[in-house]
């Protein structure tokens, strides 16, 4: 597994998520792509639908915003990485609350695809 090439399209992909870039999204993110929180799972549609709304309205991170990991595990898995941690995020002052992720990457050949994230709380 290339870690370095696979945190590379990781920080690109969460920069892509706060600055609206949908296209890159659907790039990175595998057709089977979901989110899942404490609120439900989202999948890639719905999430890029949502994004580009929120765009479109000027309700998507006006400030901007970026993710902060104060843990992160790299794991290899099948042709894939399991990338676990945590961390938080900022949009402009404001930081928002320690969450525990986890992400199942793929490596199709070619290139690094995201096939889920979750994350909750961290539990201390």
């Amino acid at each position: 597994m290339n870690q370095k090439a696979l945190i590379k399209v990781r920080e690109n992909w969460y920069s892509a998520f706060f600055s609206g870039d949908v296209e890159h999204l659907a790039r990175v993110q595998a057709d089977g792509f979901t989110v899942t929180t404490e609120r439900g799972v989202q999948s890639k549609k719905s999430q890029i639908e949502a994004i580009s709304s929120a765009k479109r309205n000027g309700n998507w991170f006006p400030q901007g915003g970026q993710k902060h990991d104060t843990e992160l595990t790299i794991q290899d898995s099948d042709g894939g990485a399991i990338v676990t941690g945590q961390g938080y995020t900022t949009s402009g002052q404001s930081q928002g609350p320690v969450v525990a992720f986890s992400e199942t990457w793929e490596w199709d050949g070619a290139a690094w695809r995201v096939v889920s994230l979750s994350y909750s709380a961290a539990r201390n």
